[in-house]
């Protein structure tokens, strides 16, 4: 009997997908067996396993079967993960949190900032890592005025900002700013940097030209310790919020005492208005 070309073509084709389906069962059947004795473990075993790995492993554990969904999705294992203090944290927040897991807690402070402490500060967490973050904001810093304009400092609302108001500098030769936090707030054995957060208000164009570059000095002070830099200003005018870096600082298990960030004009000054000041943010270094 002769076969068309169709017919042959169809047979050839079904064959192929008879050999990938062999072929799927048989890495399916591989990967249970890599997995299998870890399967064999009680779940609060595999469960500190996980733990000792990072957020974003436990996420891809969850993934990888169903057997190791439930533990990787745990209450027990995502504790693991979140800051031994969380639910003082908790405590602290401007509004009640709900979550249905400790899992999605964890998610639910890495993709959106909590404001605690009456809406002073900010807190996060870094979703690689688990380690804390904080901004702190305007309302908290000491932004020095002017001694020849003492009111050159108002309080405006932003929609795009965390915060209620943010401080807006309307007339202002020198900038003054410095911020503090208590080093016992923070994850042990991380190191830090810290960023003043700024926008220029769009009407605003005596920043825009200035007739010399403007010099800032940034200091972080911890304890004893202090580290001091020096920078031009970009001359770029930034509409949306920008960041400076203040420094980067480490801290050790067992650190104590308060951490002083400052950023200061040193030259260059010249009249200006419309900086804008969201706070400072202070986060892990990547």
């Amino acid at each position: 009997m002769q076969i068309s070309d169709s017919d042959s073509k169809q047979r050839k084709m079904k064959r192929v997908s008879k050999q990938r389906k062999m072929d799927g069962a048989s890495e399916k059947r591989r990967m249970e067996g890599v997995f299998s004795p870890i399967n064999s473990l009680p779940p609060e075993c595999v469960s500190h396993i996980i733990s000792l790995t990072s957020p974003r492993d436990a996420c891809m554990f969850s993934l990888t079967s169903t057997g190791f969904r439930s533990v990787a999705d745990s209450d027990d294992t995502w504790l693991h993960f979140l800051p031994s203090d969380i639910d003082s944290i908790l405590s602290r927040a401007v509004d009640p949190v709900v979550f249905s897991s400790k899992k999605d807690l964890f998610l639910m402070l890495c993709g959106r900032p909590l404001l605690i402490d009456g809406g002073k500060l900010s807190f996060e967490l870094d979703i690689s890592s688990g380690k804390k973050s904080y901004m702190i904001s305007a309302r908290a810093l000491d932004i020095t005025s002017d001694e020849k304009q003492p009111n050159d400092l108002r309080w405006i609302s932003l929609s795009d900002s965390r915060f209620v108001d943010v401080a807006e500098k309307t007339e202002m030769c020198f900038l003054n700013i410095v911020g503090k936090i208590d080093s016992q707030v923070l994850s042990r054995e991380t190191r830090y940097a810290a960023y003043l957060v700024y926008k220029v208000k769009e009407a605003s164009n005596d920043l825009v030209h200035p007739q010399h570059p403007i010099m800032f000095c940034t200091s972080v002070t911890i304890n004893r310790h202090k580290t001091i830099k020096e920078f031009a200003c970009n001359d770029e005018i930034p509409q949306e919020w920008w960041e400076v870096e203040i420094g980067e600082f480490y801290i050790e298990n067992g650190e104590e005492g308060e951490i002083k960030l400052m950023l200061a004009e040193i030259g260059g000054a010249f009249f200006r208005t419309g900086l804008i000041i969201q706070g400072i943010d202070i986060r892990p270094k990547h």
